[in-house]
């Protein structure tokens, strides 16, 4: 699944109750599209949002973001080479591709827009909440205006071969939604 751009996540979000609970470690605004705060280990244990992430691949996540969208986000990559991570991160978010995974809290199912080097896909989430992988670090994706969007932004390190199973289950369930690089 090298070539996979984007995929919806086959995980469990019916007891999915996330709230921020602590805005005192806000990140700021991302160019301007996103109001963005720090997921504290305290609001993730407190919340119940453990259960969620622990259905995922992660061994360890190294950025995790609250973030509400203020306006119509222009094209752009996750995860860039100019940015800052740990000693190895880019070089290894690289590698696992497609392995940025994204949670949609609230707002269009049809926001989303991915560029497979071709053309831009209008691209369908099943549900809100949904969870989703996109290639962080070479996939181009935009979003419409779609005011106060919640989007969880999750960054880290993975247990491959989970990652893996996680990718073929869910592509077995959504493969109608999957969008590859051309």
């Amino acid at each position: 699944m090298k070539n996979l751009l984007f995929l919806p996540i086959d995980i469990d979000l019916s007891q999915l109750n996330f709230k921020q609970l602590d805005d005192s470690n806000k990140s700021g605004k991302w160019q301007g599209w996103w109001d963005a705060t720090f997921i504290s280990e305290d609001t993730v244990k407190q919340t119940g949002f453990d259960k969620i992430l622990n259905q995922l691949p992660h061994t360890r996540i190294t950025r995790l973001f609250h973030k509400i969208q203020t306006k119509a986000v222009e094209s752009h990559l996750d995860c860039q080479s100019d940015m800052i991570y740990e000693n190895g991160e880019y070089e290894y978010l690289k590698n696992i591709e497609p392995g940025g995974y994204r949670l949609v809290l609230n707002g269009s199912p049809k926001a989303l827009w991915v560029f497979d080097n071709k053309e831009w896909h209008n691209v369908t989430l099943p549900c809100v909440p949904c969870c989703y992988v996109l290639n962080a670090t070479s996939g181009y994706h935009k979003l419409d205006a779609d005011p106060n969007r919640e989007t969880i932004y999750m960054r880290g390190y993975v247990d491959e071969a989970k990652h893996q199973e996680l990718l073929k289950r869910s592509f077995e369930k959504y493969k109608d939604y999957a969008v590859y690089f051309q």
